[in-house]
């Protein structure tokens, strides 16, 4: 039987110019308010804000990477890598972050097959991983989630978004 797995998602906002480290953060997030971004067991999923996208072939999403566990080390390890380096060169962006622990009535830990069903369905509809993602996890768990809190791989809707980046393959950014 699938587990039904309830996804309450938090998010919050940066200017990604200036910020390249964990205490550059916290100058502009109060995470005294994201007390749930702080478990081992965090799902998360880094996006760029309207009016920015990425393109995955004939389609566009926000979503730059999906990842699960310890989101302050990880999210520091993005500030000091790639966020910089994009920022740097769209002067604009900003960056939104959403995470949640994901749960299970009567399951254990789910955060790890979550950030795969997470991946998986991404995949699914834009055919490829999210632009920073490496690697594809999976198990043999099944796991049923509400379409509504599947937002988060998506752009939504309305309008806002004017451009679909895609990285040429002179971009360290670019993958086949």
């Amino acid at each position: 039987m699938a587990a039904r797995v309830k996804l309450d998602w938090q998010c919050f906002d940066f200017a990604g110019k200036g910020i390249a480290s964990w205490r550059s953060l916290k100058k502009v997030v109060d995470f005294d308010e994201h007390p749930g971004l702080f478990t081992d067991r965090a799902v998360y999923v880094i996006r760029v804000c309207r009016p920015f996208s990425f393109s995955y072939g004939n389609r566009h999403s926000p979503v730059a990477y999906i990842g699960k566990g310890q989101a302050q080390k990880r999210i520091t390890a993005h500030l000091k890598s790639w966020i910089p380096e994009l920022a740097r060169k769209i002067p604009d962006l900003k960056i939104r972050i959403y995470y949640c622990e994901p749960r299970a009535r009567y399951h254990g830990p789910v955060d790890k097959g979550v950030e795969a069903d997470l991946i998986e369905k991404f995949e699914e509809r834009y055919g490829s991983l999210p632009l920073r993602n490496r690697k594809h996890e999976s198990d043999e768990y099944e796991r049923t989630y509400a379409q509504s809190e599947l937002h988060v791989l998506h752009p939504g809707k309305g309008t806002g978004y004017h451009w679909a980046l895609s990285p040429l393959p002179s971009s360290h950014f670019y993958r086949e």
